[in-house]
């Protein structure tokens, strides 16, 4: 079924490929008028998705939320307390990103014991790419629109990868003087990251500097996540992950290694078939069988974590201070 206020849209979806769907104006009409879903899928502008997530949770549905989880902090704690509310239900944020195979690789190749390219010290990401000529639709409206939007799927990435929390940030976003967007298309951000363990021990933080960027205009460089040790760095690749060991005690001589695909497994023990949205999917499914009992890896406290870092920068960039990220979670997420 599909559930929306265009009444008009709704009562041509024959005509406009979507066949034998139902349409509905609310998540209220489904119950009452149709079979309750065991899944609603929240699919609406992102400053929506907190009031129609309860709704649903409240009829007893279990529920995929679009990423980003919500437009202000206070929306997303909302959303997570729902979900300790309701421990019955499964939730999840559509972080797709963490589940495509090349990243999977990533998070297997971090979780070794001991790393070919000694322990991780710092980390370069960056995210350009031409999103368009202007902003359409409802995405017109956000202030901060590739922090709003983009962002969050680079922040569950390094989460993802490294398995750790990004717990500082310093952030600037603005609009490039040459751009004719009405909200911020671009952000430099310094990151810190690290084990709960390590939140009070600075020394062993990880250090990460972040670019991200819908209007970067010519040909884009660096585009990606590269990853620094004392021994070695790593990138992340469509086959694997391509190393460069250092020789010398400097790191001006190196060898090349790899840490392939294959080494990696099946996406968290799946079916090698799914990736993407599908594990998410898979997830889903398994989560309603059990009852709530086996949740969703983007479950809503584990998306709060990513959704965070989007707020961490906007707060930081508006006010020119250095956030601590745990305080948005504190006594929310144990």
């Amino acid at each position: 079924g599909i559930v929306d206020t265009e009444t008009e849209l709704l009562e041509h979806l024959d005509e406009i490929g979507i066949k034998d769907v139902d349409g509905y104006t609310s998540m209220d009409e489904v119950v009452k008028f149709g079979e309750k879903p065991d899944l609603a899928i929240i699919v609406t502008p992102i400053y929506t998705h907190h009031i129609l997530v309860q709704e649903a949770m409240d009829l007893g549905i279990n529920v995929i939320c679009e990423k980003n989880m919500a437009s202000t902090i206070y929306q997303g704690k909302q959303m997570v307390q729902a979900a300790k509310d309701h421990p019955e239900l499964c939730t999840a944020v559509g972080t797709q990103y963490r589940y495509f195979r090349r990243n999977w690789v990533a998070r297997q190749f971090f979780a070794q014991k001991e790393l070919p390219i000694g322990e991780l010290s710092t980390i370069r990401l960056t995210n350009a790419w031409v999103w368009g000529e202007k902003r359409s639709g409802w995405r017109r409206w956000l202030p901060e629109v590739y922090l709003e939007d983009m962002a969050t799927h680079m922040f569950d990435l390094l989460r993802y990868t490294t398995g750790m929390d990004i717990v500082q940030v310093k952030a600037d976003a603005f609009i490039p003087k040459y751009s004719g967007w009405k909200g911020s298309s671009t952000v430099y951000a310094s990151f810190a990251l690290c084990h709960p363990d390590d939140y009070n021990h600075r020394h062993n933080w990880v250090w990460c500097q972040y670019y991200g960027d819908w209007q970067p205009r010519g040909p884009v460089q660096g585009d990606g996540i590269h990853y620094y040790g004392g021994k070695g760095q790593a990138r992340i690749t469509d086959w694997g992950i391509d190393m460069k060991i250092y020789t010398d005690e400097y790191g001006s001589k190196f060898e090349e290694e790899g840490f392939l695909v294959e080494d990696a497994g099946s996406i968290e023990g799946l079916d090698d078939k799914l990736d993407g949205q599908s594990v998410i999917l898979e997830m889903m499914s398994r989560g309603i069988n059990s009852k709530g009992k086996q949740q969703p890896g983007t479950h809503f406290a584990e998306a709060f974590k990513s959704f965070a870092v989007s707020q961490a920068c906007i707060e930081a960039s508006r006010t020119g201070e250095t956030i601590w990220v745990p305080d948005y979670w504190k006594g929310l997420i144990d």
